[in-house]
């Protein structure tokens, strides 16, 4: 199933290529950026599988003129498991919780709009949450695991993108980020009706580029 979805989307974004290139010469602009157009964007995989470009639910763009625009990137994850382990003599029973959300807004600069393949900029914040908490119930002790994530980011990307059919482009991009994460954790074993509880905080400061990356937008 998964080759053949490859071979579709391969197939797909060949025959809008060779659609372009006719309108392409019916035409001497394909599509200038325009004030008002928005734009969903996606990543493509090495696999040829389209996800979302910035932010793991969905990437959004919007043009404030045809060298201005500001895109707007969300992610969102969530996870709950639970384990049973009915031939354990102590009754053991595991569960875990995860929650992770992010958004990114940034400013993005056109240098020249009016080339067929246009450079670009840009530059925002970001910030992002995650709460993590594991809990392992057993006869007479329960052990709980929290843990709390804050951070906060400051993002930069260069890149090209091609307008090869009139609503549709290709962007290949390469971004760095600055980023400062604070966790608190937060042990608590229960033990014969007596708590005791552990906590720990770290801050994570870190800083370089996270590669380049091959999208596709679809503007309407």
């Amino acid at each position: 199933m998964k080759l053949i979805c490859q071979i579709f989307v391969t197939a797909l974004i060949t025959s809008m290529l060779m659609i372009s290139h006719v309108q392409a010469q019916e035409s001497e602009n394909l599509l200038p950026l325009q004030e008002g157009s928005r734009a969903l964007q996606f990543q493509i995989s090495e696999n040829f599988n389209l996800e979302s470009f910035s932010g793991s639910v969905f990437s959004y763009k919007r043009q404030l003129s045809d060298q201005k625009a500001t895109r707007i990137g969300l992610s969102l994850s969530s996870q709950y498991a639970v384990t049973d382990y009915p031939d354990d003599i102590n009754d053991q029973n595991d569960s875990n919780m995860q929650f992770n959300l992010g958004l990114s807004y940034s400013r993005m600069n056109y240098i020249n709009p009016d080339s067929e393949i246009k450079f670009y900029y840009g530059y925002g914040p970001g910030v992002n949450f995650g709460l993590n908490r594991t809990v392992q119930d057993e006869t007479n002790s329960k052990l709980t695991n929290r843990s709390v994530l804050y951070g906060i980011s400051g993002i930069g990307y260069a890149g090209v993108e091609w307008f090869f059919h009139s609503s549709m482009s290709l962007h290949a991009e390469y971004q760095s980020s600055i980023r400062l994460n604070h966790r608190r954790i937060k042990q608590t074993n229960e033990q014969n009706a007596t708590d005791n509880s552990i906590r720990n905080n770290s801050t994570v400061f870190s800083l370089g580029g996270d590669g380049v990356q091959f999208g596709l937008s679809v503007y309407f």
